[in-house]
């Protein structure tokens, strides 16, 4: 495995985390009053923006459009929308269960071309410009306005629910 091979290997090992840290965030907000979830789940940064409950499954599906052509694993068909909480965890648990390759799966990756369609653009993109100016981009797009919309709503999530590594004491504000 090359030093590149390894870096995409590594890109994807992290996705797997950051859908652990989304479950998490969701799970926060699952005591909520039905009406109050719904209202989160249709909520939005702008009106032309995709809704709390597509940016988490648009999220989702960015992890799996990202690491499985890179490991040359064909596209699974999206699973029909729904809007509840239980729709989202199901779908971050399928993708985890996805991204749960071998790493002998990403051995010649960096020589890979990748064709994806970016809103009305085809793209045909080498592995590094597919994951670093494409993949990664979009995926953290769509989980951090997640993240936006969910402290917007009054959650409970703070910065180390995207990274994992920070660390605030209790009401601390900047």
């Amino acid at each position: 495995m090359t030093d590149a091979d390894r870096l995409i290997l590594d890109a994807v090992r992290g996705l797997d985390g950051a859908l652990m840290r989304l479950d998490g965030m969701l799970r926060r907000v699952s005591d909520w009053e039905d009406d109050r979830v719904q209202a989160l789940l249709g909520s939005r940064l702008a009106p032309d923006m995709f809704t709390f409950a597509q940016q988490v499954r648009t999220a989702v599906q960015f992890a799996l459009r990202l690491a499985l052509p890179l490991a040359g694993v064909p596209l699974p068909p999206a699973p029909p929308a729904t809007s509840d909480l239980a729709d989202l965890h199901r779908r971050i648990d399928a993708a985890r269960s996805a991204l749960d390759l071998p790493a002998s799966a990403f051995e010649g990756a960096s020589g890979r071309r990748l064709h994806e369609r970016a809103g009305f653009a085809d793209l045909d993109l080498s592995a590094g410009d597919f994951l670093l100016r494409f993949g990664l981009p979009n995926f953290w797009f769509h989980l951090t306005t997640a993240y936006a919309l969910l402290r917007a709503a009054g959650a409970p999530v703070g910065k180390a629910d995207i990274d994992g590594l920070h660390d605030y004491p209790p009401g601390f504000s900047f």
